[in-house]
């Protein structure tokens, strides 16, 4: 019998380093499992990272790395970033897991070809190695997938097994109408109950030839799975499924999967299906969250508009972070996330409204009443308070964690218009234990938005729990019942932050840096100290004139990968023109080059928080303006960021830090 509750992310794709999507759902899960302990339930919360498929062979065999070697690496990256989101999660899968992952994964294929749903055939489709999946026509546009437009399509022609999807639509659909399985928001509900009608049986293994990283076929020796019984089946092989039936009875159905819009079918149509082909309960309910945008478009790294989520934790703190990442997302839409939003919402909300109504009441209770509550002021605000949290609690059911937050805010402005409507400042010199009836009151109000926020910022609840002198609050301590009880010491523990600089941050997007390759290098024939060089910047080629023979012999650059800035005025250097200019850094008495050995040539360099880049041409005159490049730490920066490509940091030679880089 199912006695926890079971809550989970979809698995994370590792083949590149951790996005804002991916805080932003591994958030909301932690959301729902902390408010579900709460409530005094025995949460089990599973995520993890899906290691097979073709991208994460073929970037290991690109970067020249062994799959499992490469794997372990960037894992580890989001291992550290769900460690400073704070995540609560109690397992993390691993597909390439042959112990726990495996074994599950095969039981269910093989319950599939018991079922008789499993079968093989030749099969042409339009393959997008983005989504890893075959697409039809229809759903491309302009020759491209929606969700990845940068990447080309490809046509494959092979012979796989194919489960069939269109023998179980019907059942699907009636589960879904009926909320059996219920997908919420219902915008989602419609939009895959409109694909189901027309749904077609689906590609399930991958030849060894073409792919021979994944879960072994069972009785077949050339296939692996597709990503579908792979990835899919982790919610169960996670829990028990085909290694411990004790406790997959115990865990499974998932109370709720947490997902995002771009693998919907996946999730609504593609696993019930596969789950009721095996006789295996389905889930309770898949919610699903838009995109995370910012100026309202879509993230990546081609658009360069990524926003770096470590280099956010950093900047703002993790509690302000996760406040600001749920609050910026509407119940199952997209949201924008911008630094001045977060700037202006933690200072108006978090340090304006709720850290100060905290901190004015109990350090009013430590310096007037030693410390000391007394008896709860039965006044009007507490009817309004009760039912706001049950509105509170409502949202979070939902899970519309942006109402939550609006609603616990409005709490806690009640709070702060009751403290100062009081006046306990006054009122303690008339009458002062109805001043302290007040604090009172005010400190109830403040234990209740502990146990409200703790799902939300778990830091600060529980910094202020402590100065409650109170610990292990649950959802079941929220009344007004706490009287007659000494408090701890108050302190501020949310601070404003600064005013985002938005013009001094863009300065490095009017510097358009890309790699290069040097194809061949020579001496200048009319200056002692310049070398003039052909380069190779991917889709053209130029020449440049750089002062570098006092430094380099022309051995140690010739078919290195540089760092160009392209978009500079071309000028003449003693009679031979320079189309652009290399980077290096000069303390004034060594000159290093920057290199980036791993990169193509043409690769774009950025900074994390500046990745547009400017085409326009500039002048060696508007170039040293900008300020800021600079070698520090060993590593080439600009205003402390380091500057990288997708596959690498750029490294800086023979410099010492403070070099300027020109």
């Amino acid at each position: 019998m199912k006695t926890k509750y079971y809550v989970t992310t979809a698995i994370a794709y590792p083949n590149s380093t951790p996005h804002l999507g991916h805080a932003l759902e591994i958030i909301q899960a932690d959301v729902v499992a902390r408010f579900n302990r709460l409530l005094g339930k025995e949460v089990v919360f599973q995520t993890g990272t899906d290691e097979h498929g073709t991208k994460n062979w073929e970037t290991a065999q690109k970067e020249g790395k062994e799959i499992k070697s490469f794997l372990d690496h960037n894992v580890a990256i989001f291992k550290d970033l769900y460690k400073k989101l704070d995540i609560s999660y109690d397992y993390f899968i691993r597909t390439s897991d042959k112990k726990v992952h495996y074994p599950g994964a095969k039981k269910l294929w093989s319950e599939l070809v018991k079922a008789g749903d499993i079968y093989k055939k030749n099969y042409k489709g339009l393959y997008c190695s983005g989504c890893e999946a075959y697409k039809t026509e229809k759903e491309l546009e302009d020759g491209k997938c929606p969700n990845h437009p940068t990447k080309e399509i490809n046509v494959f022609e092979e012979e796989n097994y194919f489960f069939k999807l269109s023998k179980y639509k019907g059942e699907v659909i009636k589960k879904i109408k009926k909320d059996e399985y219920k997908v919420v928001p219902d915008k989602r509900k419609n939009e895959i109950l409109s694909f189901l009608k027309e749904a077609k049986d689906i590609s399930f293994s991958r030849p060894k030839s073409s792919l021979p990283w994944g879960v072994p076929v069972p009785d077949d020796d050339e296939h692996v799975m597709y990503v579908w019984c792979d990835a899919l089946s982790n919610y169960i092989t996670g829990v028990g499924y085909g290694t411990d039936d004790k406790k997959f009875k115990e865990v499974w159905p998932a109370d709720v999967h947490i997902i995002g819009k771009d693998i919907l079918r996946f999730h609504a149509a593609f696993w019930p299906a596969m789950l009721l082909s095996a006789k295996v309960k389905l889930p309770k309910d898949l919610f699903v969250h838009g995109f995370v945008l910012t100026s309202g478009a879509k993230m990546s790294k081609s658009t360069g508009n990524v926003i770096e989520p470590f280099e956010q934790i950093e900047k703002f703190g993790v509690d302000q972070f996760r406040f600001n990442i749920l609050d910026s997302m509407p119940y199952g839409s997209d949201g924008d996330y911008s630094e001045e939003l977060v700037v202006e919402r933690v200072n108006t909300e978090l340090v304006g409204n709720l850290s100060n109504f905290c901190y004015r009441a109990l350090n009013f209770c430590n310096k007037n009443f030693d410390s000391k509550l007394g008896k709860v002021d039965k006044s009007d605000v507490i009817k309004k308070i009760e039912t706001k949290i049950n509105d509170v609690k409502k949202a979070y059911e939902k899970y519309d964690f942006k109402k939550a937050i609006d609603e616990i805010l409005s709490i806690s402005d009640l709070g702060n218009k009751y403290f100062q409507s009081s006046e306990p400042w006054k009122l303690i010199k008339e009458d002062k234990e109805k001043a302290r009836s007040v604090i009172t009151t005010s400190v109830n109000i403040i234990k209740n938005l502990v146990v409200m926020l703790k799902p939300i910022i778990p830091g600060f609840a529980e910094a202020i729990e402590k100065q409650l002198n109170l610990k292990d609050l649950g959802w079941r301590d929220i009344n007004f019942k706490l009287e007659n009880h000494k408090i701890n010491k108050s302190e501020i523990i949310v601070r404003k932050v600064e005013k985002i600089d938005v013009k001094e941050e863009s300065e490095f997007s009017k510097l358009n840096i890309k790699v290069a390759k040097v194809l061949d290098i020579k001496d200048h024939p009319d200056a002692d100290k310049l070398y003039v060089m052909n380069i190779d910047l991917g889709k053209e080629k130029r020449q440049l004139v750089a002062g570098l023979r006092d430094f380099y012999d022309k051995k140690e650059i010739d078919g290195k990968k540089i760092c160009v800035l392209t978009n500079l005025e071309y000028a003449k250097l003693r009679g031979i023109e320079s189309q652009g200019m290399l980077l290096a850094g000069d303390d004034g008495k060594n000159v290093g080059l920057l290199f980036a050995d791993k990169s193509k040539p043409g690769d774009q360099i950025f900074i994390d928080g500046v990745e547009k880049f400017s085409d326009k041409k500039i002048s060696f005159k508007e170039f040293l303006e900008i300020k800021g490049l600079e070698v520090k730490n060993k590593k080439p920066t600009f205003k402390s960021s380091v500057l990288k490509t997708e596959q690498e940091e750029i490294k800086v030679e023979k410099s010492k830090d403070g070099a300027r880089i020109r």
